[in-house]
């Protein structure tokens, strides 16, 4: 496991709730670019569209969200800050996410206000856009 994928194991979210499967980038406090993949028989497919299987939408916006929380993880040994969840503004699906599809996911710290933080999130699929918008991450502390 490399440096970058330990972040991960630092989210207060566990399996089989953690839906980050890799962190790509991290700019301590300020960006984080990751991966997830959810393959055919992951339980996030139970009933989710039978004949159909899709990826929730909600499930996507919980693994941004929890990309926000490694993007705030600070450098080195010091202890991550933990947040929720806390708003969602101009969030946009544009497209579909398939089983099995690497979904690239990347969040960026615009504004911190107190206890908070309003993130730009986007995820994408090969390139192709599948929403884009701005997390409010609350109660930040660590």
């Amino acid at each position: 496991m490399g440096d970058l994928d330990r972040l991960i194991e630092l989210l207060p979210q566990t399996p089989p709730a953690r839906y980050l499967d890799a962190i790509l980038e991290q700019e301590p406090g300020v960006r984080a670019v990751g991966e997830a993949v959810f393959p055919p028989g992951h339980r996030v497919f139970d009933g989710h569209l039978p004949g159909r299987p899709l990826v929730p939408g909600v499930i996507v916006v919980e693994a941004l969200a929890q990309l926000c929380g490694v993007a705030l993880m600070p450098a080195g040994q010091g202890e991550p800050i933990h947040g929720y969840l806390a708003g969602i503004q101009g969030l946009r699906f544009r497209r579909l996410i398939e089983p099995g599809e690497r979904v690239r996911l990347s969040a960026e710290l615009e504004q911190r206000l107190g206890s908070a933080g309003r993130f730009r999130v986007d995820a994408e699929v090969d390139g192709a856009a599948v929403c884009s918008g701005v997390l409010t991450i609350g109660g930040m502390q660590s």
